[in-house]
């Protein structure tokens, strides 16, 4: 009983050697609950419960049943559930019912101490000590007639109960019951184990099997860090040289020789291009009329051309391109940021589309902005100043890889070396 109290405390060798993490268990005794509450005073609860029943002891003979009632830790863990948590409703399931059930061949309020440990690697198991009471013929005295005592008596729980399960042993009879138990009570599915008579396997002692388990993951866990930093070292090498090779390929391909000044404008209807060819006619007076101003230089027409583009009602994709160009300022220009510069202005082309007239496209853009429209279409087919920023931006992207044709041949030729 001793032995007991102290591994329940964790004060013992054993205990501190498979702590293996600092969560008190789940403890109950006849004089409290949690383990600084009495729920592993154990000498405590024997002594409280011999005042509840009366019952005395008989010399020599056991005073207690220490039991470890468990289910398989796959039942614990089903569903996410933590098999090392208090919250774990199956694991206060199964606190409840093992005590109950050792109640029900023991005897009415036998259990002086429940507890399921939640610090141990392994789970699964509630420890039990039962105290069983039986009515005996006893002596008080020499020469006087016996008579019936209420007395602790282990052996009388666990022979009544082997011969209502009609096994060999009270083992067979705990093992037996214990399934019955939760088949009725926790879960239909919970089988049985073989028993030994059938397996001739010969028990080994858990922390005999948890050091020679330790050693075996501690190897193989070397080994499976050794293997993946191997892979991740290729994975690494080999991502770097796809990304060259995608990147490359694709920018170029797409940028150096198309007819959008660096954009990833494919697939274009006729109007979206004309649409596009429209917004370029703006920009370029736009851009004219900025150098014309910070040179000095400007002409009533363009002072005009920029004052109404200042007042007009502002691009709805304004905010958008502003986050895009200070995001651009922080990481730089590159493949995803192209695409993203591409899709804005795909929206901007929609719009253009949607609000002018088809006729109207085709004359603007063939008169080449020499007419006098609307500052409103104007505003529109422009555009935002954050958006020209970006455009030009790609444009300067797509000329320096004008100049890596070379690298692109080189890159695609590995590329079919290595599929061959």
């Amino acid at each position: 009983m001793g032995g007991i109290e102290a591994h329940a405390k964790r004060l013992d060798k054993t205990s501190l050697l498979r702590r293996v993490r600092e969560l008190d268990p789940l403890a109950w005794s006849k004089i409290g609950s949690g383990i600084n509450e009495g729920g592993c005073d154990l000498w405590g609860a024997f002594k409280r419960h011999k005042e509840e029943t009366g019952a005395v002891e008989r010399g020599g003979a056991s005073i207690a049943l220490h039991m470890l009632v468990g289910v398989s830790r796959e039942w614990l863990e089903e569903d996410g559930r933590d098999a090392h948590s208090a919250e774990n409703d199956r694991i206060r399931r199964l606190f409840d019912e093992a005590k109950a059930w050792a109640e029900s061949w023991a005897g009415e309020g036998s259990v002086i101490h429940t507890r399921f440990d939640l610090d141990e690697q392994g789970s699964g198991n509630v420890d039990l000590v039962v105290v069983p009471t039986r009515m005996q013929r006893r002596k008080s005295r020499k020469n006087a007639a016996a008579k019936e005592v209420l007395t602790i008596s282990t052996r009388m729980a666990k022979e009544d109960l082997r011969k209502a399960m009609k096994t060999k042993n009270s083992g067979q009879a705990m093992q037996s019951s214990w399934n019955q138990w939760c088949k009725e009570r926790l879960d239909l599915r919970i089988e049985r184990g073989t028993s030994k008579d059938q397996t001739r396997r010969e028990h080994i002692h858990a922390d005999i099997l948890r050091a020679e388990a330790n050693k075996l993951r501690d190897k193989h866990q070397l080994a499976m860090e050794a293997l993946e930093l191997e892979k991740q070292e290729a994975a690494a090498r080999a991502e770097a040289e796809a990304k060259a090779a995608s990147e490359a390929l694709f920018l170029w391909a797409k940028t150096a020789s198309g007819p959008y000044h660096g954009l990833l404008l494919d697939d274009l209807s006729e109007p979206e291009k004309q649409a596009y060819d429209l917004h370029r006619m703006v920009v370029g007076r736009y851009r004219g009329a900025l150098r014309a101003e910070r040179d000095g230089r400007l002409y009533p027409e363009q002072r005009r051309f920029l004052s109404e583009l200042r007042k007009a009602e502002p691009d709805s994709d304004r905010y958008v391109a502003a986050a895009l160009t200070e995001e651009i300022s922080s990481s730089g220009i590159g493949l995803d940021m192209i695409e993203r510069i591409s899709e804005l202005m795909r929206r901007l082309l929609r719009r253009i589309v949607q609000a002018v007239e088809p006729h109207l496209l085709r004359y603007w853009t063939r008169e080449d902005g020499g007419h006098k429209w609307h500052v409103t279409t104007a505003r529109l087919c422009l555009g935002s100043a954050e958006l020209v920023d970006l455009e030009a931006r790609a444009e300067r992207e797509a000329e320096a890889l004008r100049t890596a044709e070379s690298v692109y041949r080189r890159l695609a030729d590995h590329g079919r070396r290595l599929d061959q």
